[in-house]
């Protein structure tokens, strides 16, 4: 078993790829499916977050705050450069498209995933930071930057009440979070702590990525979809401020990184993990909220703008973590942070 969630985790990015297109043929021949809201939702949130909210400590968060110069870093990048990226994208290629604007604003939103913490520990980065990072951009887009930020980046462009966006966090995010921080505590206590590391642990993330691609298949596979299949053009229509989108945050995440170096505020161990919690973007918890908030129809189209950001930042945090990472995390505090970039020159803050 813990083969085959590997096998899955490691392939999801072409695993999703045919997943949609066995979605679309199963519109196209078979007809698709009429499925109610509930049912989608609830995959979401018991298949595909509740898993990893079981392995994530927002304890750590607390433990922390005697070392806060790494979570100011952090949101500052993501609630701040991130949401006006998304506006300025917005209003550049999706003036015309208010539903593929929210998909990016609720990327951009949502910051780490599970992948933060995976990519940390590859470029030896510092893992303790990661451990209290992800939680904390957690909590503060839970309570902060979907809240708040969200219906502001809207303004008129799609009614949405902002009681609803609230409710819809607390039922995505809360629940959740409170039931698997429940459920890691049940495991220990009657399995032990080396048996949750050793044997369930790693299996979790498998069962959030195949939660990912049954919702995915539903999804593509739901009749009010067909207009799909005669409009396909528009996957280069979402496919362009999504990949602007993730090399603007690539820059500007490296460039503060190394700029945080070169100043002596944070050691390149502690300023990686600022990259991999910015470009990582928690798209299982945008599709929920997609699901929970937006009419059916609209939600389509939103998810596939979610699922290009999902396909890109997987093999874009291999490559960066492979060839530059590594690179970032061994450099002290104080270092010009050479070779540290992400373009085939080295970077230097000047």
């Amino acid at each position: 078993m813990l083969r085959f969630m590997a096998f899955v985790r490691n392939n999801l990015h072409w695993l999703m790829m045919a997943v949609i297109v066995l979605g679309l043929l199963n519109l196209r021949f078979l007809g698709g499916f009429s499925l109610p809201r509930e049912l989608l939702v609830g995959i979401v949130i018991f298949l595909v977050i509740f898993p990893v909210m079981i392995n994530t400590r927002f304890e750590e968060v607390f433990s922390h705050m005697k070392e806060p110069r790494p979570v100011f870093c952090s949101l500052a990048l993501n609630f701040i450069v991130s949401p006006l990226l998304a506006l300025g994208l917005a209003r550049l290629f999706l003036s015309d498209s208010p539903e593929l604007a929210a998909a990016l604003y609720l990327i951009a939103l949502a910051p780490t995933s599970a992948m933060s913490a995976a990519w940390t520990a590859f470029s030896g980065a510092r893992m303790a930071t990661a451990l209290f990072l992800i939680p904390a951009n957690l909590l503060f887009a839970a309570f902060v930057g979907l809240p708040f930020i969200l219906p502001l980046l809207l303004g008129d462009a799609i009614q949405v009440n902002q009681a609803a966006i609230v409710k819809n966090i607390l039922l995505v995010f809360l629940v959740p979070l409170v039931l698997g921080d429940l459920t890691r505590r049940v495991i220990i206590r009657f399995k032990g702590q080396e048996a949750y590391q050793r044997r369930i642990k790693p299996e979790l993330g498998g069962v959030s990525a195949l939660g990912v691609l049954l919702l995915l298949f539903l999804v593509m596979s739901l009749k009010r979809n067909a207009v799909l299949l005669d409009n396909l053009g528009m996957v280069w229509v979402i496919a362009a401020p999504v990949v602007w989108y993730y090399l603007l945050m690539y820059a500007a995440a490296i460039s503060w990184s190394l700029f945080l170096v070169r100043r002596g505020v944070l050691a390149g161990e502690k300023a990686a993990v600022i990259v991999y919690t910015s470009v990582a973007r928690h798209i299982n918890i945008s599709l929920a909220l997609v699901l929970s908030t937006f009419p059916l129809e609209s939600a389509t189209p939103m998810i596939l703008f979610l699922i290009v950001g999902y396909i890109l930042q997987v093999p874009g945090l291999a490559f960066y973590a492979q060839h530059y990472g590594k690179k970032l995390a061994a450099l002290p505090a104080g270092s010009p942070g050479s070779g540290a970039g992400a373009a085939g020159q080295p970077a230097r803050i000047r």
